[in-house]
């Protein structure tokens, strides 16, 4: 009994500093619910309610929260203010003001305290980041700080950890690919493969590894360029069929397979598979217009090439109401994903244009 009792107090200081105690206090606030948000990349999702008591809210719980960065709101959704949650999740959140002139303060968080006070300070000039940093290395804090440094275009993701699942936890993995990703080239070659560099510096992290895969999938699902259409099949073929994603089930990877099988006979420069008597059309252009008949915007963008054919009687109009063809797969073959959808063909039935409205078709009239 006696070394019962002893192994209770020698394991209680354990069991006590596991626990999240997270206090926050304020002044002249009405709202009587609170949420604690969580991010994943730009999007957050609840992970606490908590209630307001005599001016104060807590959350407590007999487990930590993984460390990141998180979202204070109020029970209609209006976000308050950032916290950061570190090793350390036993401290005070005291908001006097939410406004910067009355600054917060924190008791029990070196990380939580250093983490606001940057905040306070980011819109000054020559602020050192690196000031906030705290001694133990491997900090969330001195992650997030490590991650903000500014870099040329060589070094740009030099400093951030892509092989940390902790940076998943705040919005700056969006915004950097975001940026890094549209200064690119629109070549699908050249993005493939810094794609393929991002997802290598993620090592064995996989929640980052495949939080990237899926950014890139829909990011390249539908691109503005036609041309782009090989980074899906890239993603496709070298990603999601070739590792283990626990997010993704069989019938949607037969799905992505088959769509990226049907985007290869889709590109640009390939002859488009025969829909009706297409192939008979003796003109220097055909526009195959895919419609819906009951598609407001069909009907406009309809007209629209009526008024380019008048003009250019070099092309002929090759509609296809979607709905009533009796040709198996229209959809899946010419991947409409939307009405209308254009493709502009040569004279030879090859693809010259596709997914682009009726105003851009004149531009690919008459190009050597």
């Amino acid at each position: 009994m006696k070394k019962y009792f002893l192994f209770v107090i020698s394991i209680l200081p354990l069991l006590l500093f596991g626990q999240t105690n997270i206090n926050i206090y304020f002044d002249n606030q009405q709202d009587s619910v609170f949420f604690l948000h969580q991010y994943r990349g730009s999007k957050t999702a609840v992970v606490d309610t908590a209630y307001l008591k005599k001016g104060k809210i807590q959350f407590k719980n007999k487990t930590k929260f993984p460390e990141g960065i998180y979202v204070l709101t109020t029970g209609n959704d209006f976000p308050l203010t950032e916290i950061l949650i570190g090793k350390d999740q036993r401290f005070s959140f005291i908001i006097n003001d939410l406004d910067y002139q009355n600054p917060i303060k924190v008791r029990g968080s070196k990380e939580t305290g250093n983490y606001v006070k940057m905040m306070a300070q980011l819109g000054h000039d020559g602020v050192d980041l690196n000031q906030f940093k705290v001694k133990k290395e491997d900090a969330f804090i001195n992650l997030v700080i490590n991650s903000m440094q500014q870099h040329d275009f060589e070094h740009y993701w030099d400093g951030f950890a892509l092989d940390d699942k902790r940076i998943l936890t705040y919005p700056l993995i969006d915004r950097k690919l975001e940026a890094y990703f549209n200064s690119l080239p629109v070549e699908a070659d050249i993005i493939n493969a810094e794609i393929d560099k991002v997802i290598a510096k993620t090592g064995d992290c996989d929640d980052v590894r495949d939080y990237l895969i899926w950014y890139f999938y829909k990011k390249y699902y539908s691109p503005d360029y036609a041309v782009l259409d090989d980074i899906y099949i890239h993603l496709v073929e070298d990603y999601f069929m070739k590792y283990e994603m626990g997010n993704v089930s069989e019938r949607v990877l037969n799905m992505m397979a088959d769509r990226a099988n049907s985007l290869k006979n889709l590109k640009i420069g390939a002859k488009i598979p025969e829909i009706g008597n297409v192939y008979s059309i003796k003109n220097e252009y055909v526009v195959v217009f895919f419609y819906d008949k009951d598609c407001h915007k069909c009907m406009k963008e309809g007209k629209v090439l009526e008024e380019i054919q008048s003009r250019h009687h070099d092309m002929t109009i090759f509609p296809v109401e979607i709905n009533s063809t009796g040709i198996e797969n229209l959809l899946f073959l010419y991947d409409i994903q939307t009405t209308p959808t254009i493709y502009v063909l040569d004279n030879q039935k090859k693809i010259i244009a596709k997914r682009i409205t009726a105003a851009d078709v004149e531009q690919y009239l008459n190009m050597d």
